[in-house]
């Protein structure tokens, strides 16, 4: 079954196929809607904001336009009225909705400035600069571009995965306007869109080498040029949720309790004076790293200058808890491939899960990582949380809670303890007092080592820990280097098979180089995971702790017949063992990545909003699905869906490219449905009243603010 979507019906016919649903048709397009958009468009191009376009704006809400777009109209009505404070409101309704827009960016930025809100105009015009590639230019009174509003500036110019880096550090002078260059946020505190208290301070992660040494490192190089593109040589960032204490803090306890508490100096060998009702003395502080400090009793800390202070980590545990919740995302981990070699290419993997499930048919929502890590975080599909879009950062509404918020609710101690920028400046990793950060240097095996000594010193306390390693991740020979192991293995002709310089991770070729760089990735990490594994049967009872092992794609390095959301690229990893898990089952009903936030809620307690898009699997008693979805919404490629049954497939591919803001017109999309044994390969189409019963309505309703109906706003001409 081919069809092209219903370019040619007409709005009668439409109106027909709404009222009957007889599924002869996968799209139907307001054409009605459309021609008054585009009217709309006509009347604002010339400034004509009058009672014509008021009629015409009322029309489009009446014939079911997309909410977004009327607001945005109205809100350049109202500011066109000189009404600014309406019309701000209009624009932060239409940014709750759709907040990846050049034109409402642009929308807002006037209103603010128009109020006065000079740091949010600003943000605002840097979002939609970065999105067009126009040039940025301010009304806002120089002596408001304070360090705060240009801090903030720098995340909206920059990219969002960098953190805690800024590929464009904002400053500004009168006489050459605004200027940027590479930097860090290092040795001070994270800019923030969100209201997260205690904020995120920017240390460097130093273990058991010469105090100060990577603070001095890392002042020495970070004006260097090239750094942030260089990824600032892998450098290792600790950021910690602290306040500034100047010079002073008192810290009280309750009778019995007992706390680990972090401190951090700014200046090497600073001193600090300790002084509880059973000790005092003095011990020195180094700098821009986190010192911990195990306190039982009322306890002053006191400095001849300002000194940082964590937050607090509860030692003893709940009896409503497991004491230790570990997520593991193992990025690219493929389990398409990786299933048929499982017990073969990653042995200690398969020993720990085989006491515990095993989701067979589990799919990625995405097809990369920047907006997979949201989608597991939140249980959101991008779409909805609006993370999609790696050119700039939109925080996360505080509304959407996510699952590390969730667990620091619950009372654990909250910790990702290797992890690289993305979900930094997006708010998707929030809720964590304490982030471990590099860009690529994401090894397993110096992450498990952090989590055992994390764990042998604070063994009493109750742990939710996060680690996303990428030793399985293929990467772009020669822009990365390939392991040695590899190199020196391979034949000369396999050896030089792979350089794809350029090329993206998801679309790398299968290559005999890029396979088995791969294929080793896959055996280094269950190596080191299997060390891992080993401590917690040793130190922990079954009862004790929750393992939850996940993957946030797939990898094309094996397939000849790639495409982007097919097997290979979104059938995924997922597997659970301990508290709450029954044992050695392998489960083949459907699950998404959305569903592993409803399941960590049901296995530790907490709520699940309205807005999680996942289920619970059956096999916890939940609804399940009988769909899943993976798709690609990567702005300028066409849109690729693929919507799984357990024995078929729906695919759709659009002739239009997605759009900045994250919809593409459906109109003439490509669909087909297949069986899953053949899935994407022509000739094996299907058809059915029964199929298209089934999948019309869901994928529907899934593209519900993908489809944009047609209606694409140019981009302003100016910022």
């Amino acid at each position: 079954m081919r069809n092209e979507g219903s370019v040619g019906s007409t709005a009668s016919q439409k109106r027909k196929d709404i009222m009957t649903d007889d599924f002869s048709v996968f799209w139907r397009n307001n054409e009605r809607a459309r021609i008054l958009f585009y009217a709309l468009l006509t009347h604002a191009a010339s400034a004509g904001y009058d009672d014509d376009f008021l009629a015409a704006l009322a029309a489009y809400r009446e014939a079911g336009g997309a909410a977004a777009h009327a607001d945005i109209f109205a809100a350049e009505y109202l500011l066109a009225q000189g009404e600014a404070e309406n019309a701000a409101l209009c624009g932060e309704r239409a940014f709750r909705s759709h907040p990846v827009e050049p034109r409402l960016l642009d929308v807002l930025a006037r209103a603010y400035a128009a109020l006065g809100r000079y740091g949010e105009a600003l943000v605002m015009q840097g979002r939609a600069a970065k999105l067009t590639g126009c040039p940025l230019t301010t009304d806002c009174p120089p002596a408001l571009l304070t360090g705060e509003v240009l801090d903030r500036l720098s995340v909206a110019m920059g990219k969002p995965s960098y953190a805690p880096m800024a590929l464009s550090r904002m400053s500004y002078d009168a006489a050459a306007g605004f200027t940027a260059r590479e930097g860090v946020f290092a040795g001070e505190f994270l800019p923030q869109e969100t209201d997260i208290h205690p904020p995120y301070y920017v240390a460097t992660y130093t273990e058991q080498e010469q105090q100060g040494n990577k603070a001095w490192l890392l002042h020495t190089i970070e004006d260097a040029k090239g750094f942030a593109e260089n990824v600032g040589g892998e450098f290792v960032y600790d950021l910690i949720r602290a306040r500034r204490a100047p010079g002073r803090a008192e810290i009280t306890l309750a009778a019995g309790q007992e706390v680990v508490l972090p401190v951090l100096g700014v200046q090497g060998f600073q001193r600090l004076h300790v002084k509880t009702d059973s000790l005092e003395k003095d011990t020195p502080l180094s700098p821009a790293t986190p010192n911990f400090f195990r306190l039982t009793e009322r306890t002053t800390l006191s400095s001849d200058r300002a000194f940082l202070v964590g937050t607090p980590i509860s030692v003893g545990h709940s009896p409503q808890r497991p004491p230790l919740v570990l997520n593991l995302l193992a990025d690219a981990l493929p389990w398409e491939i990786l299933s048929a070699h499982f017990a073969e290419w990653m042995p200690n993997t398969a020993r720990f899960f085989a006491r515990g499930v095993i989701f067979d048919q589990h799919f990625s929502v995405s097809e990369y990582t920047y907006p997979s890590l949201p989608t597991i975080e939140t249980g959101m599909y991008p779409h909805h949380s609006h993370i999609f879009n790696d050119k700039i950062a939109i925080s996360l509404p505080p509304e959407y809670v996510t699952l590390s918020e969730r667990m620091r609710t619950l009372g654990y101690a909250t910790a990702s303890l290797m992890g690289d920028g993305i979900g930094i400046y997006n708010g998707t990793t929030r809720g964590y007092d304490r982030l471990i950060v590099s860009g690529y240097r994401t090894l397993a095996y110096e992450g498990v080592e952090r989590t055992i000594r994390h764990l042998d010193g604070m063994r009493d306390a109750d742990h939710f820990i996060f680690l996303h390693v990428m030793d399985a991740h293929p990467w772009p020979y020669p822009l990365f280097q390939v392991t040695a192991s590899v190199q020196a293995r391979l034949p000369l002709a396999e050896r030089l098979s792979g350089a794809e310089d350029g090329v993206p991770s998801p679309y790398l070729r299968a290559t005999p180089l890029a396979a088995a760089a791969c294929r080793q990735g896959i055996r280094d990490l269950d190596r080191t995971l299997g060390m891992l594994f080993s401590y917690l049967e040793e130190n922990y009872a079954e009862g004790e702790y929750l393992v939850n092992l996940y993957s946030d794609h797939g990898v094309p390095v094996f397939s000849k017949d790639h495409y982007i959301v097919s097997p290979d690229m979104t059938h995924a990893v997922w597997m659970m063992r301990g508290a709450g898990v029954p044992g050695g089952i392998v489960a083949d009903e459907l699950t998404s990545a959305v569903d592993i936030y409803p399941t960590l809620a049901h296995l530790c307690g907490f709520p699940v909003g309205d807005s999680v898009d996942g289920v619970l699997p059956r096999l916890f008693g939940g609804t399940g699905r009988d769909i899943a979805y993976s798709n690609s919404l990567y702005p300028g490629r066409t849109y690729c869906l693929r919507a799984r049954t357990r024995t078929h497939t729906f695919h759709l591919e659009t002739e239009d490219g997605v759009a900045p803001n994250g919809t593409v017109d459906l109109a003439r999309a490509v669909t087909a449905i297949y069986p899953r044994t053949h899935e994407g390969i022509a000739g094996y189409e299907v058809d059915s009243p029964a199929l298209r019963a089934f999948f019309y309505p869901r994928v529907r309703a899934f593209l519900q603010g993908i489809g944009s109906n047609g209606e694409q706003f140019p981009p302003p001409k100016e910022i």
